[in-house]
């Protein structure tokens, strides 16, 4: 081989080594674009979900619900502790005793004077955002989302896979939607079987159902207001929210009181009695 030959080959190797080395690093930034704080967060899944191969990070489209965005993006809340709607509604008293937190949407915030969202968290995280918390009740109804800030909005494919499950909580069958709590799936991390369809064949089972994940307010809402639900606003009895969902459970025998008989939602099948009933 003639040297001519040999610095030829010699370019064309590093050439592609260096083609070889930025689609490895443009491939990590890509995957990694939904950075956490954490080294180990508490995904649903460790499998990435289509939302994660864009480059829709924590903060969604960022601008004025930027923090709200990265709350609702959390992933590394620990030590996970009991709540219930009843806490959760207190908590709800409380943020409107603080004066100094907006909530509610542009055109209507009767609550507060200002409408969110709440770009100052520091309040929140004192009453408990932030913290991994285990909600036990019943499903009401699920939804699906469609586009929005925290999931990059238009930025992102239009479909059901990039968009947020909306999932009510409420303490008993037959409650109404203003007497619960909403705990939302969220596109990244997100097992392909957890669906609207599969949620709502819980709520017809009627079977108790338990939610670990982060305790955080939804700011850019208001409550119900004598149970009724405010336009533009899902009708909950509280804002805050368990978001995003680490785990969902189901009690597969319908009392689950003892600590057994709990199976994550991916694996819980209706039985086939209930099915019946159904059709």
């Amino acid at each position: 081989m003639t040297n001519v030959e040999s610095f030829s080959a010699y370019r064309s190797c590093v050439s592609a080594a260096i083609c070889l080395t930025v689609t490895i690093l443009f491939s990590f930034f890509a995957l990694s674009a939904f950075g956490q704080s954490c080294s180990n967060p508490d995904y649903p899944t460790a499998t990435p979900a289509p939302i994660d191969s864009t480059s829709c990070g924590p903060d969604g489209n960022g601008g004025a619900e930027a923090a709200q965005n990265q709350a609702k993006n959390n992933f590394c809340a620990s030590d996970a502790k009991p709540i219930t709607i009843v806490q959760m509604k207190s908590l709800q008293e409380k943020v409107e005793s603080d004066k100094s937190i907006p909530f509610g949407n542009e055109d209507t915030h009767p609550l507060t004077s200002a409408p969110g969202p709440a770009t100052d968290r520091s309040p929140l995280v004192a009453l408990g955002e932030g913290n991994e918390v285990v909600l036990t009740g019943f499903v009401k109804i699920a939804r699906q989302e469609s586009a929005e800030s925290v999931n990059c909005g238009k930025n992102v494919p239009n479909e059901a896979s990039y968009h947020d499950i909306h999932v009510s909580i409420v303490t008993t069958p037959g409650k109404a939607e203003c007497s619960g709590v909403v705990v939302e799936m969220i596109p990244h991390h997100r097992p392909t079987s957890w669906t609207p369809d599969l949620v709502n064949q819980v709520a017809k089972a009627q079977r108790p159902v338990r939610v670990t994940g982060q305790l955080m307010f939804d700011s850019s809402h208001s409550p119900c207001i004598s149970s009724k639900a405010l336009k533009g606003d899902p009708a909950r009895t509280s804002l805050w929210e368990v978001h995003p969902i680490y785990k969902f459970e189901v009690c597969k025998t319908g009392d689950c009181s003892s600590g057994d008989g709990w199976v994550l939602v991916e694996d819980w099948k209706p039985t086939a009695k209930k099915k019946a009933e159904d059709q």
